[in-house]
């Protein structure tokens, strides 16, 4: 009598490991943390503190209030000039500005603040408000065409 081959495949014993794809997964989600956490909104007043997984967020103030006093300005925008051409403020002071379109279409940014209006036309406003934290003269002007070099622009002196 013949014997039978019992010779049936091995189970092949399986290296338990970290898969690749966790491990790209992993480092992926490190990589926007850290970049979220680098690049955050500084401008903001406050933010949020995350103390434990599973808890509610707890608010917390990131900067100091401001120390000076709110400056507002209304800034009528019109063919060839903004009225006034020059504001000017202390280190500290929050600056409220109301930009008035009185003709066209126009808008109003501020070099070094990272501000700007929306576009708007005749007899709109638009309002923006920021902390003057740095030192300086800064321009501010209309964006739309050819407007700044035809002399849509004043300065915003920080003392």
């Amino acid at each position: 009598m013949e014997e039978e081959n019992n010779t049936r495949p091995q189970p092949v014993e399986e290296k338990k490991g970290i898969n690749p794809l966790y491990l790209v997964g992993g480092l992926v989600l490190l990589g926007l943390i850290g970049f979220f956490v680098v690049s955050g909104n500084k401008k903001a007043a406050s933010r949020t503190e995350i103390t434990s997984v599973g808890t509610e967020a707890t608010p917390f103030v990131s900067e100091a209030p401001p120390s000076g006093s709110v400056k507002e300005f209304t800034v009528d925008g019109s063919s060839y000039k903004l009225d006034p051409s020059t504001i000017t403020v202390n280190k500290g002071d929050t600056v409220k500005i109301i930009f008035k379109d009185s003709d066209g279409r126009h808008d109003l940014v501020v070099d070094g603040y990272n501000v700007k209006t929306n576009l708007i036309g005749p007899g709109a406003t638009d309002t923006i408000e920021f902390i003057a934290d740095k030192s300086g003269s800064f321009k501010y002007y209309c964006s739309v065409a050819n407007h700044e070099a035809l002399g849509i622009t004043g300065t915003l002196v920080v003392q």
